[in-house]
């Protein structure tokens, strides 16, 4: 049994990144002895245990654009003693604790989930640092290929780089029978649209689009853009046909899935590297609408094959595809079996775990 301590900045089941930590955390701890190591927003220091694995949820009440501060974070990666040690970026408290007291590890592993785009500034400041920590681990996982070939830290460390898709568990939105219910119907939507409702998920952009085509839009999340909005909407004349859903359980997303005709992801910056929404809604055989970024987004999904790829920050474009899709059946219902051939042979929760363990046993043997 392999000893894996997984850092990351959080540990949740909400928020991308957040999430596939704790997938991949479900998946390994029926192999391995798994033990988590993060932050928390409040003073002091938590040591818990959750569905079997020990977490420690490291104080950290403040940060820097978004990223925790914790003067003790350092220590408690210093105590650690474990086979592996795996990194999930942006984590650049985690990166400076490395340098300053690494811990007592045989293999030393980060998955690059994504950059922090928008603060142009801030990655310029800690670049030495992130330069730093690269060289020092063993080995870079990337979710895509396309984010060795776009991002230069990666790029000149390609020898290190191994691409392992991320994944979700095949039966989370399994449900009984093909079409929606009754109960099922009140969920239903033209266009669906799940995230959080921030800068770089693009969803001025798509409620633009909304407004040039005769569909109705359902939004699943929170975030601090939600106001501006719901504004945005009222002022585009479109609000009885936008629904802001905010959080809803596995239970109803399942269902709106299934109600729904199309899934778009309008991402607009490249901190969207995956898009792992994108194959919740193609295990559920729905044909997606995403953006052509220079990331993993345009990859998940194919131009003509899974859906349809359209210009990031482009509403035209993307009216464009809402009405392709919507006014064409058949392409759709096409397009999304497709999407789901793909989803179960590609981007599966048992096809990840099972590719990071191996990842794992293979360094440690060699």
């Amino acid at each position: 049994m392999v000893s894996v301590v997984q850092i990351s900045t959080f540990f949740s089941d909400h928020g991308g990144v957040e999430k596939s930590v704790s997938d991949l955390v479900s998946g390994l701890k029926r192999e391995h002895d798994v033990h988590v190591l993060c932050t928390h927003n409040v003073v002091k220091t938590k040591r818990e245990e959750r569905d079997g694995v020990k977490v420690t949820a490291v104080g950290a009440p403040f940060g820097i654009q978004g990223r925790p501060l914790s003067a003790t974070f350092p220590l408690e990666l210093g105590r650690q003693e474990c086979d592996v040690a795996h990194y999930h970026l942006p984590f650049p408290l985690a990166m400076a604790s490395h340098i300053l007291r690494a811990p007592r590890a045989r293999l030393t592993v980060a998955t690059w989930h994504h950059d922090l785009v928008r603060h142009a500034r801030f990655n310029k400041m800690i670049q030495p640092l992130l330069e730093s920590f690269l060289d020092k681990v063993d080995v870079i996982i990337v979710t895509a290929p396309a984010l060795i070939d776009h991002t230069p830290v990666l790029a000149k460390r390609r020898h290190k780089c191994r691409v392992i898709p991320l994944g979700i568990e095949e039966g989370r939105f399994k449900e009984e029978g093909v079409n929606p219910s009754p109960d099922q119907i009140k969920y239903g939507a033209d266009v669906l649209f799940v995230g959080r409702l921030v800068y770089y998920k693009g969803c001025n952009v798509l409620l633009d689009a909304i407004s040039k085509v005769d569909a109705t839009l359902a939004l699943v999340g929170e975030g601090p853009l939600r106001a501006d909005l719901e504004a945005q909407a009222a002022e585009l004349g479109i609000a009885e046909r936008v629904r802001f859903m905010g959080r809803v359980s596995d239970e109803e997303l399942a269902k709106m899935y299934k109600a729904s005709s199309i899934f778009v992801l309008p991402s607009i910056f490249a901190t969207e590297c995956f898009g792992l929404v994108q194959v919740e809604a193609m295990l559920n055989g729905k044909p997606v609408i995403n953006t052509d970024l220079p990331t993993g987004v345009p990859w998940v999904s194919l131009h003509n094959e899974t859906g349809l790829t359209v210009p990031p920050n482009d509403a035209e474009a993307l009216a464009g595809a809402i009405k392709l899709l919507l006014n064409d059946s058949g392409l759709r219902q096409k397009l999304g079996a497709q999407a789901a051939h793909r989803a179960h042979q590609m981007f599966t929760l048992k096809h990840h775990v099972k590719a990071v363990s191996d990842l794992y046993s293979e360094l440690l043997t060699n």
